[in-house]
C-alpha cells in the first residue's frame, strides 16, 4: 500500500526519502538523519525499526547485521518491507513473503526503492529509471522517482498522502539540517501537488538567492541584481499574490538606492497583486514605518 525511495547524495552529503500511499500520513514509516542514512519500514510497518536502524548505524553495524537484528526482534517480520541506505551508499532492501501483492524492491548505487500493494513491478522499475536518469539536487531526483511511480499506477488502491524529506548538515534556511520537508496527508493528487510546491519553492529560493548578493555588491552590481530579480518576478510570479512580499522587498531596496520611480512601480505591483495590502501600507505610512517620499508617491 506504499511506494518509497530512500537515497543519498554523496557529493553534497545529503540524505532523504520520498514516499506515497493510499494510507494517511505515509511519511511516518520513514526516517532520515544526517551522517547516518535513511530507512523505510512499510507494508505492515514496524516503526520500532527506525530507531533500531539509527542506533545500529551509530554503532557501526552493517545493514546485514541491522536486518538480522530486525528479524531477531520481530515475530511478524514476513509481513514487513524494509529499505535502507547509509551515507556510505550501502543499500539493502527486503520484502517479506506475506506482504500484499504486488510487492517488491530494487536497489542501486546510493538508493533503495520498495513498494507493496502496487499495480505491478513497473512502479519500482520506473522509479529506479527516473532516479538514475535525473540530474540535479537530491530533492529533484527523489521527486522524479516518486512521480514516475505515481504515473505508473502506484498504490493499487488509490492516493491519499505523500512526503519528501532531504537533510544536509546545516543545509536549511534557518541553519538546521532540514533542506526540504513537504508532506500531504489527505489530497486527491498528493504527488502532483508536491511537484507544484517544489516549483514554488524553486522560485522563492532563486529570488532570495539573488537578494542575498545585494549586501556585498557595489551600487552598480546591486542595481544589476535588482533588475535580475525584477525580470524573474515579471516572468515567473506575474500577478500571483503569494509573491507580493518579494515585490515590496524589491521596492524597499530600490528606494534605498535612490531609485524612487522603480520603488514605486514595485510597490504598486505588490498592491495590484494583493489589494488588501493597500490598507496595511497606508497605516505603516501614518505611523512612520514607510519612507515619507515613498508614501507620498504611492498615495498622493
Amino acid at each position: 500500500m506504499t511506494f518509497s525511495i530512500v537515497a543519498i547524495d554523496k557529493e553534497k552529503k545529503e540524505v532523504g526519502f520520498a514516499i506515497a500511499s493510499c494510507c494517511w500520513n505515509a511519511g511516518m514509516v520513514c526516517g532520515a538523519r544526517t551522517d547516518q542514512g535513511a530507512i523505510a519500514s512499510q507494508a505492515s510497518g514496524n516503526l520500532a525499526f527506525l530507531n533500531m536502524f539509527f542506533d545500529k548505524i551509530e554503532h557501526d553495524r552493517s545493514l546485514e547485521e541491522t536486518l538480522q537484528h530486525f528479524k531477531n526482534n520481530d515475530d511478524s517480520f514476513d509481513t514487513r518491507q524494509v529499505g535502507m541506505i547509509t551515507m556510505a551508499g550501502e543499500a539493502l532492501a527486503v520484502t517479506g513473503s506475506d506482504c500484499d501483492e504486488w510487492a517488491g524492491h530494487v536497489t542501486g548505487p546510493d538508493h533503495s526503492i520498495q513498494g507493496n500493494t502496487l499495480v505491478g513491478p513497473e512502479v519500482v522499475d520506473d522509479m529506479k529509471l527516473a532516479f538514475e536518469n535525473t540530474e540535479g539536487q537530491l530533492m529533484s531526483r527523489l521527486y522524479a522517482a516518486l512521480r514516475a511511480g505515481d504515473d505508473a499506477g502506484g498504490d493499487a488502491r488509490g492516493k491519499q498522502s505523500a512526503r519528501l524529506v532531504v537533510l544536509r548538515k546545516g543545509g536549511g534556511f534557518d541553519g538546521s539540517d532540514n533542506v526540504c520537508d513537504i508532506k500531504f496527508q489527505d489530497h486527491p493528487e498528493p504527488v502532483r501537488e508536491m511537484g507544484r510546491i517544489l516549483e514554488a519553492r524553486a522560485l522563492l529560493v532563486s529570488a532570495h538567492g539573488n537578494y542575498e548578493g545585494v549586501s556585498i555588491a557595489s551600487k552598480e552590481e546591486k542595481l544589476a541584481i535588482l533588475e535580475k530579480v525584477w525580470s524573474f518576478l515579471d516572468t515567473e510570479a506575474d500577478d500571483n499574490c503569494r509573491y507580493c512580499d518579494l515585490w515590496t522587498d524589491l521596492g524597499e531596496r530600490y528606494h534605498e538606492l535612490g531609485h524612487l520611480d522603480k520603488a514605486v512601480k514595485a510597490y504598486k505591483r505588490a498592491m495590484h497583486n494583493s489589494p488588501n495590502l493597500v490598507k496595511s501600507l497606508k497605516l505603516n505610512a501614518e505611523k512612520g514605518k514607510l519612507a515619507e517620499e515613498l508614501a507620498q508617491a504611492l498615495f498622493n
